[in-house]
C-alpha cells in the first residue's frame, strides 16, 4: 500500500499538524499574580507595617491605632490593600504595644510588638508556595483545644 499518495492520510496529517501548531501559538501567559507572588507581597506588607509602626512610634511616642495612620509612612500599603493582595488587621492599645495580622490566600502572619521588640510571632502556610516564608502548615494545627 502506498501511504505517500493517499489524500485522506495527508489531510489527517495536516489536521493534526495544524492542531499542534495552533495550540503552541495560542499559549497565553498569565498576567495575574501567582501564589508565589502573593506570598512575597504578603511578607513585604508585614515588613512595611513593622517599619511604618517604628517610624510612627518615633514621631508620636506611641504606635498607630489604625492602618490608615501608617499609609503616609508606607504608601505601598495602600496598593497592597487596594490590589486585594492582602488584608491587614491592626490593634493597638494606644501606647507602645500593637498586634498585627497580615493575611493572603497563601500565608498568614501575626506579630505582637511591645516597645519595639517582637514578643510573639506566628505564621500559617495555607499553600505550599509560601514554604519559603513559613513552615507551619494547616496540618500542624491541633484538631481541638484542651478544655480549660
Amino acid at each position: 500500500m502506498n501511504f505517500g499518495r493517499n489524500p485522506i492520510l495527508i489531510i489527517i496529517a495536516l489536521f493534526f499538524l495544524l492542531f499542534i501548531v495552533l495550540s503552541i501559538v495560542n499559549r497565553k501567559s498569565s498576567s495575574s499574580l501567582n501564589d508565589t507572588d502573593r506570598a512575597v507581597r504578603t511578607q513585604q506588607a508585614l515588613q512595611r507595617v513593622s517599619k511604618a509602626q517604628a517610624a510612627y512610634l518615633a514621631k508620636n511616642g506611641k504606635y498607630a491605632d489604625h492602618v490608615s495612620d501608617l499609609i503616609p509612612l508606607a504608601p505601598r500599603l495602600a496598593g497592597d490593600l487596594a490590589d486585594g493582595v492582602v488584608t491587614i488587621q491592626l490593634d493597638s492599645s494606644g501606647d507602645k504595644t500593637y498586634f498585627v495580622t497580615v493575611a493572603s490566600p497563601v500565608v498568614t502572619f501575626s506579630r505582637t510588638v511591645v516597645n519595639g521588640k517582637t514578643i510573639t510571632h506566628s505564621c500559617l502556610q495555607l499553600k505550599s508556595s509560601a514554604k519559603k516564608y513559613c513552615t507551619r502548615k494547616t496540618s500542624d494545627i491541633p484538631k481541638s483545644l484542651p478544655a480549660s
